[in-house]
């Protein structure tokens, strides 16, 4: 187990998408415009939620030295010196993997699907900084 490397989360990147149509039918329906002036004023939005999307989701690797991921094109990297805890809610569409660093700054990643296995790997190399809230852990002792 050399790294673990997070694929994207994209049921989360399509539910993005429609909500934002959804927006777009609403917005015509609420204020009595056409389709093409409701389309006109969201295409924006669309293409800012589309081009964040693959700018933010090049990659994210766990490794027993770190984290390293992309955000904004530029790559990242935390040292697992660093880490003071993580953790992972579960949301409905989504898991946050939350990184709690020892100055105090938090790191969350959302756009990542985390599968169970993934889960336990991520556990096992932190295992001494795994927050005792993480939902799938039996047992916790600190």
């Amino acid at each position: 187990m050399n790294s673990i490397k997070l694929t994207p989360n994209w049921p989360l990147q399509f539910t993005k998408c429609a909500a934002v149509l959804v927006l777009l039918f609403v917005i015509k329906s609420v204020f009595a415009i056409t389709l093409k002036a409701a389309f006109l004023l969201l295409l924006p939005l669309i293409g800012v939620i589309i081009i964040f999307n693959f700018i933010h989701l090049r990659f994210l690797h766990c490794y027993q030295a770190g984290i390293n991921y992309t955000r904004f094109m530029r790559e990242q990297y935390i040292n697992s010196e660093e880490i003071k805890s993580i953790s992972f809610k579960s949301l409905f569409i989504c898991t946050i993997f939350k990184v709690e660093l020892e100055n105090g700054k938090n790191h969350h990643f959302y756009n990542w699907r985390l599968s169970a296995d993934e889960k336990a790997n991520i556990v096992r190399l932190y295992k001494n900084k795994v927050d005792c809230k993480v939902d799938y852990i039996s047992s916790c002792r600190a």
